[in-house]
């Protein structure tokens, strides 16, 4: 199926927009597309989009790990626990300071 003229516009523009925004703003656009996704029932495109996050989160914190930089306890945390039995030994965490 060919996209329409106006689809690759839309998707070029919210690109150009995205390049210069904030984390937060970044992040409303996720929850938007992924909402979308939810009340569309396209699963196999959340289920994509999964694993390509899962993936780009372990080269993250791999970055991390190389930098001697340690992951903190809250991101780490809200991480699924697949994702953090793989970075098991490859990330060292940042310990709670009181």
């Amino acid at each position: 199926m060919a996209k329409k003229k106006s689809d690759e516009d839309v998707v070029a523009l919210i690109t150009r927009l995205l390049r210069g925004s904030t984390p937060e703003l970044k992040t409303q656009v996720m929850e938007v597309v992924v909402g979308a996704m939810v009340d569309a029932g396209n699963w196999g495109s959340i289920s994509f989009w999964h694993g390509e996050l899962e993936r780009a989160l372990m080269q993250y914190f791999q970055l991390w790990e190389r930098n001697k930089e340690p992951v903190c306890q809250h991101c780490f945390r809200n991480l699924g626990p697949g994702l953090q039995e793989r970075l098991k030994g490859r990330v060292v965490i940042e310990r709670a300071v009181r």
